[in-house]
């Protein structure tokens, strides 16, 4: 069996909606669906492949770090995705122990395949710079909602606060405040976007609110 390489999950910075749907197609990016999964490896003939594991099992593999016995991390997403599609063919014939719950995820052009991917339900869609290398200048725009949250408690050391939802109280989770800790206290109303919540309704990449300087501060 090729030796495991060590994989970084890569570091794919959010966009505002907003910015997302004015992307273009074509260019210097690719866009791909974004699956609301859990980062994955897979292994198998001579390749390392990354993708999202989704609860009923399948996977969704859109990108590769070894193929056929290499390290291919410092090569373009070009040459990476090209590989991979040379994997796929590979993968999903019949016999392979992993061909039943094998995936690729939509591709499209820019802000106009985001919304026929929201339009049906999807999550969003990741943009990856065909020059890059593994794990850099990638770009994911996804549905916001906005949330209204309550400070419960702060983490001087960490810079974050503990938030609930305003109405309810029922917990949200932490949310870095990168650079805005002074401004708040506990018992503080900030306005949130984030990506919906997770089962345990804790929010889902949450960021302050940030349409002007203040808009996120909603009351003391």
């Amino acid at each position: 069996m090729t030796p495991m390489l060590h994989i970084p999950k890569p570091k794919i910075e959010p966009v505002p909606l907003a910015a997302g749907l004015r992307w273009r197609g074509g260019g210097d990016y690719h866009y791909a669906e974004k699956m609301d999964g859990e980062f994955s490896i897979e292994q198998a003939a001579g390749c390392i492949v990354a993708g999202e594991k989704m609860p009923d099992g399948r996977f969704f593999a859109f990108n590769v770090a070894r193929a056929f016995g290499e390290d291919i991390t410092r090569r373009p997403f070009r040459e990476r995705l090209a590989l991979l599609d040379a994997w796929t063919a590979i993968g999903t014939q019949s016999g392979y122990p992993w061909q039943p719950h094998w995936r690729r995820p939509a591709s499209g052009n820019g802000g106009e395949f985001l919304e026929t991917v929201l339009a049906r339900g999807g999550e969003g869609i990741v943009a990856s710079h065909w020059a890059a290398p593994w794990g850099v200048m990638q770009f994911k725009c996804k549905r916001a909602e906005t949330f209204f949250c309550r400070v419960t408690g702060l983490d001087h050391m960490r810079g974050s606060a503990e938030l609930s939802d305003a109405a309810s109280g029922q917990p949200r989770g932490k949310l870095p405040l990168r650079g805005k800790f002074d401004s708040v206290r506990v018992g503080s109303v900030l306005k949130i976007e984030a990506f919906g919540l997770t089962e345990r309704g804790m929010l889902r990449e949450a960021r302050l609110d940030h349409d002007t300087a203040t808009s996120w501060l909603v009351s003391y």
